[in-house]
């Protein structure tokens, strides 16, 4: 009952003990309040009522004015009959407000009643109980159905997957659903009362969280935002949404906290815009190492306290070397600059040398990291796995690791994470492959390896420049292998490209690295020797001459011998262009076969070797 009802049957009573004119008030007062008035006899053990009361409230016949305590007691529910019973032997000695029970009214049905209690006090002793009362059963099944709306929220509530959590505006907490335990080792009973901060969260989380909450109570608005939080060294990534709830005077009392588990969600999200950036790399063409150092980054994304790295086998498939891995030590980057590849060879070799995924939980433990585990110690590296990479055609190209400074196993979310890195991995490989093969195509004599006749001009135009630019020497050589048509139609034209061959490699072997050669078409060749006067090109082409004189190839009938002729010309200060000095030197070659072959012409004419160049 509330304190105006209270108050209110306080005056009903006294004017209801002082006479019968103010009876008749109060009788008057109780019907306009909706009240009734009882009194019970102790002494009689005999109730009397008012007729609003008996009849209207309860729906006694009209004649009824009263019943003794037994009967009256029949009229009341089983459960509440015995505490009635114990109130009647027992009266209290001071008024009681709010005391409930049920009685059956007399059509049959069950109310609730609620009465106020006043004792009256004769002879040292409470002779009989003064009650108001009123019919609160529509207020018991209002407040049932709530109860019954209370529970299954709290059934929802508590299985909900959403963490879901009540704080006061201290940020304590006062309810947390059992779905907190997933993501916390923190005993449920023991996040009450306790702020984020005090339950462990870090101190970003934790901030962020506390400034949310104060926006919130700042201007009561919902707030919704995400976090992440770890457990077990697993990130988890929450968005949290926060709700103002407030008491019946519309003032705000608590925070509603619902947090919903979105990692999946969001690194799936993540994951896939970075997968589009790496293939808009591969797809651009960028630099290998800029795109596989991307792959690295994008996985490190998804496990951000692994550290990643991609290794590459060599074309001898005995070792693995070094490709991308920007955030291992640079130290550490230098020891596995190359790893043998082989059973015991630490998680890459290992993993190259199986072609399966290797597993070290603990590199200090593992006896596969016996001879290297010296090489990660110094750097905190304490696991590390590796998944192999394959082309399309199952042909082995490299590893993939995660390292992490703690021991730990993978969990098989990230082993599937990496094995998708690997397929991401063996595109961009692929595909710079084909565009180096394409390259090649493009660029190289298939027969000779060497520069075909485009990539040699535009190679060579590029050096004339420099040669121009520095005021540098520069010489050009023009080869012809002698009477080549000849060793085609005798011998046939297998042994004819071994021949140009078999030159290409002698050039190779004469010429210095810096130099530039290439195939222009047939027998024909040409050389560029840059930062190099006529006298000492000479000595170069008459090593090369030499070489090729007394080379001799198998063949059916025996041995074979052939010769070259070669012209030399340096560039001269007027000439801008790589054709200039090649027409020249094309001349001199002429000049070499009509002297009688195997031989080498130079324009001893044109200015002295030591004379200075200028552009």
């Amino acid at each position: 009952m509330s304190q105006a009802g209270w108050l209110l049957a306080m005056l009903v009573t006294a004017l209801w003990l002082r006479g019968r004119q103010q009876r008749r008030k109060a009788r008057a007062t109780l019907q306009d309040a909706c009240l009734g008035l009882l009194e019970f006899d102790l002494a009689r053990q005999y109730v009397r009522g008012s007729v609003h009361t008996l009849q209207r409230l309860l729906g006694l016949p009209a004649h009824t004015r009263g019943m003794d305590c037994a009967r009256w007691l029949t009229l009341l529910h089983p459960e509440d009959r015995p505490r009635f019973g114990e109130l009647l032997r027992q009266p209290p000695q001071m008024p009681e407000a709010g005391y409930e029970m049920r009685i059956r009214h007399y059509s049959g049905h069950w109310e609730w009643l609620e009465m106020s209690l006043q004792p009256t006090w004769r002879a040292g002793k409470v002779s009989a109980l003064t009650a108001i009362c009123r019919v609160i059963t529509a207020r018991k099944h209002s407040e049932a159905a709530m109860m019954r709306r209370e529970q299954q929220f709290r059934t929802l509530v508590e299985n909900s997957e959403d963490i879901i959590a009540r704080y006061d505006l201290e940020l304590h907490c006062l309810f947390i659903n059992r779905s907190v335990s997933r993501f916390s080792d923190l005993p449920l009973e023991e996040h009450l009362g306790k702020t984020p901060r005090e339950k462990g969260w870090t101190d970003e989380a934790s901030t962020r969280f506390e400034m949310e909450c104060r926006q919130l109570i700042n201007n009561w608005e919902a707030r919704s935002f995400e976090l992440e939080l770890y457990k077990d060294q697993q990130r988890h990534i929450f968005e949290i949404r926060l709700f103002p709830e407030f008491d019946s005077a519309g003032m705000l009392k608590t925070i509603l906290s619902v947090d919903r588990e979105v990692t999946a969600s969001r690194q799936g999200e993540r994951l896939l815009a970075e997968e589009n950036a790496v293939l808009e790399m591969i797809a651009g063409n960028h630099p290998l190492p800029q795109t596989l150092n991307q792959i690295c980054q994008m996985m490190e994304s998804q496990q951000p306290r692994g550290l990643c790295s991609i290794m590459l086998l060599d074309e001898d498939g005995a070792a693995l070397r070094f490709a991308a891995g920007l955030s291992l030590p640079p130290a550490y980057r230098k020891e596995v600059e190359r790893v043998a590849v082989g059973p015991s060879a630490g998680s890459c070799g290992t993993a190259a040398h199986w072609k399966r995924t290797i597993v070290v939980d603990d590199i200090q433990e593992s006896p596969l990291w016996a001879h290297a585990r010296h090489k990660a110690q110094p750097f905190g590296l304490r696991a590390c796995w590796a998944t192999p990479i394959f082309s399309s055609d199952r042909r082995l190209l490299g590893t993939f690791a995660t390292y992490y400074r703690e021991p730990r196993s993978p969990t098989p979310e990230e082993l599937a994470l990496a094995h998708r890195s690997t397929h991401i991995i063996a595109i961009a490989l692929q595909r710079h492959g084909h565009e180096k093969q394409l390259f090649r195509l493009a660029t190289q004599d298939s027969l000779t390896e060497l520069s075909n006749r485009r990539q040699f001009i535009e190679l060579a135009d590029r050096e004339v420049e420099r040669s121009r630019r520095n005021h540098g020497p520069l010489t050009v050589l023009m080869m012809d292998l002698d009477h080549f048509k000849d060793i085609n139609d005798l011998h046939g034209h297998a042994l004819g490209d071994d021949v140009i061959r078999h030159f290409a490699q002698l050039c190779r072997e004469v010429l210095r690295a810096s130099d530039l050669c290439g195939r222009l078409g047939g027998e024909e060749f040409a050389a560029v020797l840059p930062d190099t006067r006529l006298e000492d090109a000479l000595l170069v082409a008459e090593r090369l001459r030499a070489a090729v004189a007394a080379s001799r190839l198998p063949t059916d009938d025996g041995e074979l011998g052939y010769t070259v002729s070669i012209g030399a010309a340096m560039r001269l200060p007027a000439e801008s262009d790589i054709d200039e000095v090649l027409s020249r030197a094309d001349k001199l070659l002429y000049q070499a076969k009509r002297a009688g072959r195997n031989r080498i012409c130079a324009d001893l004419d044109a200015p002295a070797a030591n004379a200075p160049l200028s552009g």
